[in-house]
């Protein structure tokens, strides 16, 4: 799996060539792409994103990849695993498709990775991946545009360093995931973590607050996702310490629709991101408008997502005139790294 790189703070929107892989050529004069992602529950805002993102980029380009006519097919998950399976099973069994953008949880795409890849279709993962794939489990035939967040742990860790602070407090669940990030921290943290577990879905963050009073560190990370972490946000931002202490917060926490929930707790606070609406260029300019104009609602890091996805096929198209076969594969099973080569060389 190719990995995308993350930059501190937020990196540019992307715009690149990638490889498509399936059976059909320049004879066909349409191009499937399927896109499973969750439409259903907790992620369907998300998913809903991606799939319209899609879309925009897919209408600024006139509805052609390569100038062949491109249909897309939308499977929801309904954020189940099962139905994930269930999902892409169907797809294989009732379309010809080209390639596949899936935008689902890590077990949903687990789920479903198998038979694609068995199919030879090229995968395009917008959202986080399971770490296998970046190991042991390396497919040719899977790309990521999405960061995992082991990534974004270990760039906070290097901006961290280079601005030379030496001891951060922690706070996170008291659950696994929290372990493991603040793993990946300390791979590229110098200094002193401090780490402070609090209970799943504890909603008041006094004794936090005052910890970090008491401590005084150099930088307060919250690991906190969803309710917690807009209430833990919403808190600090009732404090003086935020004048002195810089915070760092997941970027979902920061998200533009996020953001009026948080209030002034919003304010200030820093994140890793692959994407931020304030990126000055012509190509987030423009996603951001028709995006906003089309549906009616702010642009999101999925939306960058799905609109880079899309960009990025109708880019590898080009590369291969329209055919969505022509390709030369590489994969470095010692390194445990898989790349795509165009078969004009360009990566």
């Amino acid at each position: 799996m190719r990995r995308a790189a993350l930059a501190v703070m937020f990196a540019v929107l992307t715009v690149a060539a990638g490889q498509a892989a399936a059976s059909s050529g320049v004879r066909d004069p349409s191009i499937v792409v399927g896109i499973l992602a969750t439409l259903t529950g907790a992620g369907a805002i998300a998913g809903q994103d991606v799939v319209d993102g899609f879309n925009v980029a897919l209408k600024q380009v006139g509805g052609r990849f390569a100038n062949q006519e491109v249909r897309v097919v939308v499977a929801d998950d309904k954020g189940s695993p099962d139905v994930a399976r269930q999902q892409v099973k169907r797809l294989l069994e009732r379309e010809r498709l080209d390639m596949v953008v899936t935008a689902v949880s890590s077990a949903s795409l687990a789920a479903a990775l198998r038979p694609l890849i068995e199919a030879k279709l090229f995968v395009l993962n917008v959202d986080n991946a399971p770490s296998a794939l970046a190991g042991p489990e390396c497919s040719q035939w899977v790309f990521e545009i999405g960061a995992p967040p082991s990534t974004r742990m270990e760039v906070l860790g290097q901006y961290l360093t280079h601005e030379r602070m030496r001891r951060v407090m922690v706070i996170g669940a008291n659950l696994p995931p929290t372990a493991e990030m603040v793993a990946e921290l300390q791979r590229t943290f110098s200094g002193e973590i401090l780490l402070h577990k609090v209970k799943p879905g504890e909603a008041r963050y006094g004794d936090q607050i005052e910890r970090a009073a008491s401590l005084q560190p150099d930088a307060v990370v919250s690991l906190l996702s969803g309710g917690m972490g807009t209430a833990f946000l919403r808190a600090w931002g009732e404090t003086n310490l935020k004048k002195d202490i810089p915070a760092f917060a997941p970027w979902r926490s920061l998200e533009r629709t996020v953001l009026p929930a948080l209030g002034d707790g919003g304010l200030d606070v820093m994140a890793v991101a692959t994407w931020s609406p304030d990126l000055d260029n012509p190509a987030n300019k423009r996603m951001q408008t028709e995006f906003d104009v089309e549906y009616g609602r702010p642009s999101t890091t999925w939306s960058a997502r799905g609109y880079d996805a899309a960009l990025l096929l109708e880019g590898a198209l080009k590369a291969t005139g329209g055919r969505t076969a022509d390709t030369v594969e590489k994969c470095n099973v010692e390194e445990k790294e898989c790349t795509f080569l165009f078969a004009d060389g360009d990566a």
